[in-house]
């Protein structure tokens, strides 16, 4: 799945470490469950979690999905895989695949919401990805996109609100449903062929 993802760069092991240090620090400050349900996952929805990084989205998100649904933890560094594979181990979820990108593939129109929590903005080839989502995602799927991360701010590469609805609803692609607080919610727009 995500193929395009693989033409990324994955950030240095001691880069990722420091991120995942200064997440579990920001975890406490943010209210990550209230995005997710802000996001619109419900119980039984198949969900994908973006850039899932040391998984703190990924474990609440399959709570809220439920045993019913089910959550794709996609990443490009195989050390944010290990470390949700023992979160899932420890708190024995069955509802948690994790994905290396580039290795495997998700089968068209078969996800309910993508949660691209403080991602979008490392993302090189936004088009590609956006792309890639459209694909996967069910005809009445949403891209909940948050871009207001510490490491979006430090980077000094934060997406606008302007941007993001350009880069989404482009092509007639997506349109903005809604906006909750830090979500941005990008409906897909379905187009029988």
């Amino acid at each position: 799945m995500m193929n395009n993802l693989k033409k990324e760069k994955a950030v240095s092991s001691i880069h990722f470490r420091m991120m995942t240090f200064i997440m579990s620090i920001v975890k406490n400050i943010r209210d990550i469950k209230s995005e997710i349900l802000n996001s619109g996952v419900k119980e039984g929805d198949f969900v994908l979690d973006y850039g899932c990084g040391p998984g703190y989205t990924t474990i609440i998100a399959s709570k809220i999905a439920g045993p019913n649904g089910m959550v794709y933890a996609l990443d490009i560094h195989p050390l944010s895989i290990k470390i949700i594979e023992k979160k899932i181990k420890k708190n024995s979820l069955e509802n948690v695949k994790t994905m290396l990108a580039g290795t495997r593939k998700l089968e068209d129109e078969c996800i309910d919401v993508v949660l691209l929590f403080n991602v979008i903005f490392m993302v090189n080839n936004k088009k590609k990805i956006i792309d890639e989502l459209y694909r996967i995602l069910k005809k009445d799927g949403t891209i909940s996109v948050v871009n207001s991360g510490l490491a979006s701010k430090f980077n000094k590469k934060q997406v606008s609100e302007e941007n993001l609805t350009q880069m989404f609803c482009g092509k007639n692609k997506f349109f903005l449903s809604q906006k909750i607080r830090n979500n941005y919610n990008f409906k897909k727009q379905f187009h029988p062929h």
